[in-house]
């Protein structure tokens, strides 16, 4: 047996790429020492192993925190569009960097968040894991949770935002009767004297939709000028993909991935808290 073929019964779910890349990176050992081929034939009592801790592949401008033969997860960067704007124009996004990290058009998007928007991001690979995932966005059968930095003070400190949510030729989101229902639960953090810190998790996923709420509830997110907000404080808007937790659909076992909170984010939290003496 090859270490290869051994390492593929540790990693059942693993793709053949992805296995050779973790022996190219060195993330396998025999017999404590590590292996970067794959094709070295084990002898008997022979031991493969592999690192508990071990970092992904890098790809420029991408941070993969996780990757299986069915799918991957990226911690996006602010600025980064989730997908192209236009099939055929060469724009530079997630969905392309993996293509061309993986090697084939086989990955697909499942959900996006905004160019505005950092943090968790997943992205299927072939046909019927993007139908599988795509099933368990449309039943809601998934956890998501945001975090959101806003103008004003919230006065409730948990509550639910529903409406209908319409997409115009613009881009641009509004409440109508004609949209689709949309629906946000959010829990206060915290509170400065110009704004809160808001906990977002979404019952469903429609585009926009945190930032229309937090617009139509008067409290739009900070640096968020589509939406009404006329302060920009870092430069950016202060809106985060914090984690994205279901049951695997083919190995069933519940995972759930998170991202931790952009420095900037905790570092005007930090001024705030000690401007406002908390």
């Amino acid at each position: 047996m090859t270490a290869f073929e051994a390492a593929s019964k540790l990693y059942p779910d693993s793709s053949r790429r992805t296995l050779q890349q973790w022996f190219k990176n060195g993330r396998f050992l025999v017999d404590g020492k590590t292996a970067r081929r794959g094709d070295v034939l084990l002898t008997d009592g022979q031991v493969i192993q592999a690192h508990e801790t071990f970092n992904p592949p890098k790809v420029p401008g991408l941070k993969i925190i996780y990757e299986d033969r069915h799918m991957i997860v990226i911690d996006k960067p602010v600025g980064l569009l989730s997908v192209p704007l236009d099939e055929g124009q060469p724009k530079r996004d997630a969905l392309g960097l993996l293509r061309q990290h993986c090697g084939t058009d086989q990955v697909f998007a499942v959900h996006r968040i905004d160019r505005e928007t950092s943090g968790i991001l997943m992205f299927a690979r072939g046909k019927e894991s993007e139908t599988r995932f795509d099933v368990l966005f449309e039943q809601h059968d998934i956890r998501r949770e945001y975090f959101a930095i806003v103008e004003g003070r919230v006065k409730d400190n948990e509550g639910t935002w529903e409406c209908n949510l319409l997409e115009l030729p613009s881009y641009q989101v509004i409440d109508s009767p004609e949209g689709k229902i949309a629906t946000t639960h959010f829990s206060v953090m915290r509170r400065s004297a110009k704004y809160t810190y808001l906990k977002l998790q979404l019952e469903t996923g429609r585009k926009h939709q945190i930032r229309v709420h937090c617009q139509m509830a008067g409290h739009p997110v900070l640096g968020d000028a589509r939406y009404g907000s006329v302060e920009n404080p870092l430069k950016r808007m202060c809106l985060h993909a914090c984690l994205l937790g279901f049951k695997h659909p083919f190995t069933k076992q519940q995972v759930e991935f998170s991202s931790p909170l952009p420095g900037i984010f905790e570092a005007l939290g930090a001024r705030k808290a000690k401007n406002d003496g908390l």
